[in-house]
């Protein structure tokens, strides 16, 4: 109970605190603390300060006037949080506190027996709470030091003037009045104290946070060196083994188109059919190659475009005439639409086809006896005219746990999505960032068991910086 207890008075605490303190100043850490140590000694410190001039009536005989202004003027610092909080400028504040609070001290000195007042002890508060204010902001000081020597000099002046007043308050009763002014004034020190160690706190427990970001900032920095060094060696890897894989597998294909001639010729059909699989081999050795180099060059960040200007619908048709038997061997009919066509569209013409030819393939693949509907419109990209070209199919579908990841690289379900487009589905990741590289992208939306619907998205003008020695995407893999 105890615990909760605390938690609920630090909420309200904590509550009351940010009632006052303005947004403006809230930004500001510095200028924030600050202002807390001001609301907190003005919110909290007229309880204390207020036992004196109770302290003040009771033992004195023939209480006066000058306990009711002293009462006054400490009541008045309750005003101060109010006026912050209606947006009255934090520096002139301080200095109307700070001169009130001399004014309070003084006058019941004044009236208390001079330098030899029970509540001379609370000089002191005077610099502590100057400190407090001011923090680390010096410009206030000489207002500070303006105040107190006007204030002082008042009270020399008038102690010279007028004298000192004689204090009726009996001996015994003036060490009474002497211990109350000194406990209060060491509570209302240790409460500032207590407030300034949780802002110290505080303040320790920020700049340890900023040196653990700092030294995260400074490991993220090392691992994306790292990371960029190791991408840049496995880039030299895959760039020197593709030379070493082509060989021989040149070789191998070689080979076996002169087997397949041979076995033709001689009727060896079961002959033929072996060498058929051997090349087929090779060919999708060849293209998996492509698509892995393809990969490591994009991210990389070396993708080669040459884009220029080109006949939107001779480009579609070229792609289409190219895969036109694979499509009709399924027994399927391939429909186009290019009457909402552009005229023309500035792309990498070789890199383009490479994206169409494989989503046309894997159309054809996997539809048997249906539909293939080219259809080719305008759009809009990021407030730019853009072209839409959407090729459907009536095939078997995507499951749409794999939907999401499709276009991801050797994602966790890339097993799946390599089944139902080949290999290792990289030519979809691949065509992906390929056309992101042209400022476009590629989505797709499926019917599981009743189709998919690819829709690749281009600018019609292309700002795509030109680098050179480009290898084209293989078709599929």
């Amino acid at each position: 109970m105890d615990g909760i207890t605390q938690h609920s008075a630090s909420q309200v605490y904590s509550r009351l605190i940010a009632y006052f303190l303005p947004a403006a100043l809230e930004s500001d850490r510095d200028a924030s603390n600050q202002a807390r140590m001001f609301l907190v000694s003005h919110i909290f410190g007229p309880f204390l300060g207020s036992t004196v001039p109770l302290a003040l009536y009771i033992v004195d005989p023939e209480p006066g006037f000058d306990i009711l202004v002293l009462a006054l003027s400490i009541w008045g610092f309750w005003i101060f949080p109010f006026l912050l909080r209606a947006g009255f400028a934090y520096s002139k504040l301080v200095v109307f506190s700070i001169l009130n609070l001399h004014f309070a001290i003084l006058w019941s000195c004044f009236f208390g027996g001079g330098v030899t007042s029970p509540t001379a002890v609370w000089l002191l508060i005077i610099p502590i709470l100057s400190i407090f204010y001011l923090g680390g902001d010096r410009r206030l000081i000489p207002n500070i030091l303006t105040v107190s020597t006007i204030a002082f000099g008042t009270y020399a002046v008038s102690a010279s003037q007028f004298g000192i007043p004689e204090s009726n308050i009996p001996a015994s009763a003036q060490l009474s009045l002497g211990a109350t002014s000194i406990l209060a004034t060491l509570c209302y020190v240790m409460m500032m104290a207590i407030h300034y160690s949780r802002i110290f706190d505080a303040s320790v427990e920020l700049e340890n946070e900023v040196r653990r970001r700092q030294k995260m900032a400074t490991d993220l920095r090392s691992a994306v060196i790292k990371a960029n060094e190791a991408s840049s060696a496995k880039s030299e890897f895959l760039a020197r083994m593709s030379h070493e894989l082509r060989s021989p597998l040149n070789a191998i294909i070689g080979y076996g188109e002169i087997l397949k001639e041979e076995a033709e010729e001689s009727g060896e059909e079961a002959l033929r059919v072996d060498v058929e699989r051997i090349l087929d081999a090779g060919h999708y050795l060849v293209r998996l190659i492509d698509l892995v180099l393809a990969l490591s060059r994009i991210e990389a960040g070396g993708m080669e475009l040459h884009p220029k200007s080109v006949d939107t619908r001779n480009l579609i048709e070229k792609s289409i005439a190219d895969r036109r038997d694979m499509i009709e061997a399924g027994g399927n009919v391939i429909a186009c639409d290019f009457s909402r066509a552009p005229a023309s569209i500035t792309v990498d013409p070789h890199q383009l086809n490479a994206v169409f030819a494989s989503i046309l393939e894997n159309a054809a693949e996997h539809t048997r006896n249906g539909t293939i509907r080219v259809v080719v419109s305008p759009a809009v990209r990021d407030g730019k005219e853009a072209i839409a070209v959407t090729v459907s199919d009536t095939g078997d579908g995507i499951p749409p746990d794999v939907v999401p990841s499709i276009f991801d690289a050797f994602a966790t379900t890339q097993r799946a999505s390599g089944d139902r487009y080949g290999g290792t589905g990289l030519s979809l990741t691949v065509s992906s960032r390929i056309c992101e590289e042209m400022g476009g992208d590629i989505t797709v939306k499926s019917d599981w068991g009743h189709g998919t619907s690819f829709c690749v998205t281009l600018p019609v003008s292309s700002s795509t910086s030109v680098l050179t020695g480009h290898t084209p995407l293989a078709s599929q893999s």
